[in-house]
């Protein structure tokens, strides 16, 4: 297995350029931008009318995807007048040691001249990530997200030499991912239950189980696995983490769903 080397030494099995708009107002700017570039991008409803720990949550969480290490780089897209400044945005971002350019739509002079310097700025970075070789992945490298409790998986996962993190308590499958991707996992393993269906996330791959047997048999295209022993599970994180794209990857499946602290009118 290889990976691409950050520079804060971390390993990603991913080489994403991420659009990452600061508001809802620039998301569909942002979503422009990746599709005529070959970006991804996050899609969501925040950045504006956040106060107080809601904000600094809010912003913890949007630094914490753009500098999860499948991420070589981030284009930050901002409309100009949101709560979540995309320009203080950018720079916490490039202070936790990521590559980062910043387009905003009203300092541009419209979304038409920002999604051109998006378009520029992937271009940019993904030129420079290309010429990136990959390296071989250390064991002690790979970090796996589990969204839901299992003892059994977790041992055997670690007993690769991985590392393993589990999700908050209290937070929905689509929440955690979120939370595991700003822990640090290259890979989340999402374990669903009755009634539950798969879900991708934005900069992870996600192998999605399905645990259901009813619902597998609805949606097992979308699925990865079915009612799978633990030893099948670990084959199928070895192969994301060498390359194979999940089945939410092949279908484009790029959920952010964010845990908010208050309602926002």
């Amino acid at each position: 297995m290889t990976g691409r080397r950050r520079p804060d030494g971390r390993y990603g099995v991913r080489d994403h350029v991420l659009v990452l708009p600061s508001v809802v107002c620039s998301t569909n700017a942002a979503e422009t931008i990746a599709r005529e570039s070959g970006a991804v991008h996050i899609t969501h409803q925040h950045g504006c009318l956040h106060v107080g720990d809601d904000l600094r949550h809010t912003e913890g969480a949007l630094i914490g995807t753009a500098t999860n290490p499948n991420v070589g780089a981030v284009v930050v897209v901002s409309l100009g007048c949101e709560t979540i400044q995309g320009r203080r945005l950018a720079r916490r971002i490039e202070d936790a040691g990521q590559r980062v350019a910043f387009v905003g739509i009203q300092a541009e002079g419209g979304t038409e001249r920002a999604v051109a310097a998006g378009r520029d700025a992937v271009a940019e970075f993904r030129e420079l990530l290309d010429a990136a070789p990959a390296e071989p992945l250390p064991d002690d490298a790979v970090v796996v997200g589990l969204d839901r409790p299992d003892d059994a998986l977790r041992a055997a996962l670690e007993a690769r030499g991985w590392q393993v993190v589990d999700a908050p308590e209290g937070l929905s499958a689509a929440e955690s991912h979120v939370a595991l991707a700003g822990a640090g996992a290259q890979v989340i393993v999402s374990l669903r239950g009755a009634g539950e269906a798969p879900l991708g996330f934005a900069v992870c791959p996600v192998v999605a189980v399905g645990r259901d047997p009813a619902m597998y048999a609805a949606l097992h295209d979308d699925f990865d696995l079915g009612e799978a022993g633990v030893d099948e599970v670990v084959a199928r994180v070895e192969a994301t983490l060498a390359g194979e794209p999940t089945a939410s990857e092949r279908r484009g499946a790029r959920d952010f769903v964010l845990h908010r602290l208050a309602v926002t009118m």
